[in-house]
């Protein structure tokens, strides 16, 4: 810590319990105040707004008082963990109530609520206050006397602001280099989304149609037999167990598995090859992607074993990705959205010619790899930026960054 710094726990410079009495000396029963549930305290914004209001009769027994300029954070899992806090602003008339899942931190004279805040925002502090969250799994809290307890860096005024002005420009021009990247991925998207659709409406004028039952030497849903579907003894093994999120957050191959089977699992399902096109139906409709490894998956997936003599798994893909939006406008209605194996049956599809199918796949392939790899630096900045935001806090309250 910086030399002519002090350290002192949090409640010295804070009142961790404003008293809700006070309002009374300025509002009267029907004064409009702010309502704040807790979905208004948001990761990475500082400022706490809310539109809704409420009378002062309706909230004053029942929801945790504040005031313009408190910090509000959360302290219930996941919403500590995950970073969820704010600085109330623009409250109406000044004041508002809200959940009782968040803690009302008030700044005394000698301490800044945007110092506070920028404090409370770093992941070591979340650390350790994860250590000594009480109450039932799923259901945990911080404890207050945590917060009472919690050491504060506490530099002269003038430094808390020069602290904060500095990680304000900072965290801005991190904030614009997420949304340039952030850009750029939805411009590639949207290019590649423009070809896609350029390319198979002109296939679709002259190519023959056939179902994709007709299109494959194997064609059928996954297949789970076992009930209950998650008994731990059908897992643990060696064989990827795909499931209709891994289709969805796959980029074409599916190259990623969060389970695995046993033999007790495998005997109870079924085994597809490698370069198998598998077809969500149910939750995630209609998403897409090839298996890179063999698989078993649940029958909330089609599996379909291409022929290849009539067409191949990326072209399959592809023209899939494409008539999407009309598989899913199929699967609309019921209580959960769903398509089947008889949508499939309904819905001849066009096969061109080998030769044309692969000119379709090498000019779409070039863009979609670009989108890869576009996305992937974009969720490794995400990463990067995460990791400098926590480097700048942790240097300023070392007082590194004055």
């Amino acid at each position: 810590m910086k030399s002519g710094w002090s350290e002192v726990p949090l409640s010295k410079v804070a009142d961790l319990r404003p008293n809700k009495r006070e309002v009374r000396q300025s509002a009267t029963d029907e004064m409009l105040v702010s309502f704040v549930p807790m979905d208004c305290l948001n990761a990475g914004d500082r400022n706490l707004a809310s539109h809704e209001t409420r009378s002062l009769t309706e909230v004053y027994k029942s929801y945790t008082y504040f005031r313009d300029g408190d910090i509000l954070l959360a302290k219930i899992t996941p919403c500590f963990e995950n970073g969820k806090l704010g600085v109330a602003r623009e409250l109406k008339n000044g004041i508002g109530f809200g959940s009782s899942e968040f803690f009302v931190i008030r700044p005394g004279r000698e301490i800044l609520s945007d110092y506070i805040y920028y404090y409370l925002h770093q992941e070591r502090f979340r650390d350790a206050g994860k250590q000594v969250m009480t109450g039932a799994v799923g259901h945990k809290r911080v404890p207050r006397e945590f917060l009472k307890a919690h050491s504060i860096p506490l530099p002269p005024p003038e430094e808390q602001r020069r602290i904060v002005a500095v990680l304000d420009e900072a965290f801005e021009g991190l904030e614009r280099a997420h949304a340039n990247t952030k850009a750029n991925v939805q411009a590639s998207q949207e290019l590649f989304e423009c070809e896609l659709a350029t390319v198979f409406k002109g296939i679709e004028l002259h190519a023959e149609r056939r179902c994709l039952g007709d299109a494959a030497t194997e064609f059928g849903r996954g297949r789970s037999r076992h009930r209950p579907r998650n008994d731990p003894r059908l897992y643990g093994g060696e064989v990827p167990f795909i499931q209709t999120g891994d289709v969805r957050n796959c980029d074409g191959y599916i190259l990623d598995y969060s389970q695995t089977y046993n033999n007790q699992g495998i005997a109870q399902s079924k085994l597809w090859p490698e370069g198998t096109v598998c077809i969500t139906i149910a939750a995630n409709i209609a998403e897409t992607g090839i298996l890179g490894f063999d698989a078993c998956f649940p029958d909330s997936v089609i599996g379909m074993v291409c022929d290849r003599q009539v067409t191949f798994p990326e072209y399959v893909e592809f023209m899939l990705r494409y008539f999407a939006a009309d598989l899913k406008a199929q699967g609309k209605g019921s209580a959960q959205d769903n398509i089947n194996l008889g949508t499939f049956e309904r819905s001849p599809l066009p096969f061109p010619p080998l030769e044309q199918q692969h000119q379709v796949v090498n000019r779409l392939r070039l863009i979609s790899n670009e989108i890869v790899a576009l996305r992937k630096g974009f969720n490794s900045n995400l990463s990067d930026f995460d990791d400098l935001r926590q480097s700048l806090l942790q240097r300023a309250f070392a007082g590194e960054l004055t």
